[in-house]
């Protein structure tokens, strides 16, 4: 067995002949033509298990090869590899593998695999060596390729691979960036098989939410950091790619959600964080999230707020007006947003940031305050370190200390409220990172409470962009649709003690 360590990246077909004359791919590599079958049950329950067995044949040599995945982490995906010479269709699991259990439990599957799907593709490769580390090169070019209901289907591969032969994982990441220079590679989490499955099974690519967190309650801040910034990670890239084709306006919300969690991460864990990486990368993530602050916008305003105007004042010249303006406004910002995050420069950025995290535990100032820790053990008053638990506790009682003096303000005007806004997403932000931690009855009151001044907090500010918005007309004076929203606001904002009074006593979770 060995383990397959590899971050993979997307490029533009267009772009190979660029990315071909990097200096260091001129070098002498192996060209390869490689076909593979992937195989599975009826019901597919290799996939439902993160295993994927596939037959590879390069030239006259067969090759059987066992995979199950462990992790994938902004792109950089860890799995056990099995692989031997093998006689196609016979699927002798036994000599292949040397875990006695795993070997018996895929010998049983045996009689019931099936072809599911195949990959076709030619693979340019080279083995280089990178700060240290001995990493493989690999350009894949080709096709996937699946049968469904009597019918051919394909997609098209073009990716680079890096795969690790020996070293620190870290290096991918720094590799990446070289051979980035002059051509957008971009992380992605979906492996061949991954993509085959999906191919296989329909299923068309949709906006995700953030999934649920789980994280180890002992361990320290750093670690949890780490962990919690991957997954954001994962959460902007599997929406990202839905961007730019721009088939659907929540690809856009969800990756402004994933950016604001990370922002919300790095300011969170600060405490613990080497201040030159907080400076460096708060300003990178808001920069980014602020690129699709009009598109998100815009999208809002022509598909929530138009549609009430509509129906306040029906078939109104200066509703039709304000739809046609505020249709080619989304448009020119959405044509933004594609070019921003279609660009070399974003994807640049995704990959530094894998690397940057990954690579905290050297960084100086964190070196520094580990060996500080150590030294002190033989002091009469040694210093312990916090773990996740202690140290989620401590931040969240402050932040709850400072929300509820926010919802004490009297007399509160819109300024006010869209300050408690940010608190309040700020809190619940926090609170999904550490959903497990605490009593599952305690957090989901808690949240259910937060939840709901949040809507209405939300709907008021949406009204404030709006009215930003409205302005961007130049009309010198206000306007029918300007009207309706003042009076909007003014409306929420008389409905804000009521929500309001139910949190003056909401009961932090970690309180018993």
């Amino acid at each position: 067995m060995a383990i397959e360590t590899e971050l993979k990246l997307s490029f533009n077909s267009k772009d190979l002949p660029m990315l071909l004359e990097h200096p260091l791919l001129q070098v002498t590599g192996k060209r390869q033509k490689l076909y593979n079958i992937y195989y599975d049950t009826h019901e597919l329950s290799l996939m439902h298990q993160g295993i994927a067995v596939r037959e590879r044949k390069i030239l006259r040599k067969l090759l059987l090869t066992l995979k199950i995945n462990h992790s994938n982490n902004g792109g950089l995906s860890s799995r056990s590899e099995w692989e031997a010479p093998t006689v196609q269709g016979q699927f002798d699991f036994h000599t292949l593998v040397d875990d006695p259990v795993m070997a018996q439990k895929m010998t049983l599957m045996a009689p019931q695999l099936m072809p599911v799907f195949t990959t076709d593709f030619t693979r340019r490769s080279w083995e280089v060596l990178f700060r240290g580390a001995k990493i493989e090169i690999a350009v894949d070019q080709g096709w996937i390729v699946t049968r469904r209901d009597g019918q051919l289907y394909e997609e098209a591969i073009c990716e680079v691979e890096l795969e690790l032969k020996d070293g620190n994982p870290v290096t991918l990441f720094g590799l990446a960036r070289v051979l980035s220079r002059r051509v957008r590679l971009h992380p992605t989490a979906d492996s061949k098989a991954a993509r085959g499955y999906k191919l296989f099974q329909n299923i068309l690519p949709s906006p995700l939410k953030p999934p649920a967190l789980a994280i180890d309650a002992k361990a320290p801040p750093l670690v949890t950091f780490e962990r919690v910034c991957l997954e954001c990670l994962n959460h902007l890239q599997v929406n990202d790619v839905g961007i730019l084709r721009d088939d659907d306006d929540e690809y856009i919300h969800q990756a402004r959600v994933a950016m604001r969690r990370i922002r919300s991460a790095i300011k969170l864990f600060s405490p613990v964080l080497p201040m030159s990486f907080v400076n460096q990368w708060n300003g990178v993530w808001r920069d980014l999230a602020n690129e699709l602050g009009d598109a998100r916008n815009w999208d809002v305003f022509c598909y929530e707020l138009i549609p009430l105007l509509k129906e306040a004042f029906p078939q109104h010249p200066d509703i039709e007006k304000l739809e046609q303006f505020a249709i080619e406004q989304r448009a020119k910002a959405h044509t933004n947003a594609v070019a921003s995050f279609g660009s070399r420069h974003y994807s640049v950025k995704l990959i530094s940031f894998a690397e940057a995290v990954m690579s905290l535990s050297t960084h100086p100032e964190i070196k520094n305050r580990q060996k500080m820790i150590l030294e002190s053990q033989s002091t009469s008053e040694p210093i312990v370190e916090e773990d996740t638990h202690q140290f989620a506790t401590r931040l969240l009682m402050r932040k709850h200390r400072r929300f509820m003096r926010e919802v004490l303000v009297p007399n509160r005007n819109l300024e006010q409220s869209h300050q408690l806004r940010l608190e309040l997403k700020k809190m619940r932000y926090s609170f999904d990172f550490f959903m497990e931690i605490y009593p599952r009855k305690r957090i989901s009151r808690y949240m259910k409470s937060l939840a709901r001044a949040q809507e209405l907090l939300g709907k008021m500010n949406d009204l404030a962009t709006a009215e930003i918005l409205l302005g961007q007309r130049n009309l010198g004076s206000v306007d029918i649709a300007q009207a309706w929203v003042i009076g909007r606001q003014s409306g929420y904002l008389s409905m804000m003690p009521k929500i309001l009074s139910s949190l003056t006593d909401l009961k932090a979770p970690w309180k018993s």
